[in-house]
């Protein structure tokens, strides 16, 4: 009889970008004024929270 042990993963880390680097991506796929529009300085984003807010403000009525 055999015992397997489980092994804890490690937390993943999520990379942080700032508005700059959000705004210069080119990976992001999202109008570039539109995330320099929607984006404060100073903060800083994960790539999914990025396109969230962006696409979020683009599909708003106006």
């Amino acid at each position: 009889m055999t015992t397997a042990k489980k092994e804890k993963a490690a937390p993943v880390e999520v990379s942080a970008f700032t508005k700059e680097q959000l705004v210069r991506a080119k990976t992001l796929g999202l109008p570039r004024d539109a995330v320099a529009a929607v984006l404060k300085d100073g903060q800083t984003y994960t790539k999914d929270q990025a396109v969230d807010l962006v696409l979020d403000y683009l599909k708003r009525e106006v």
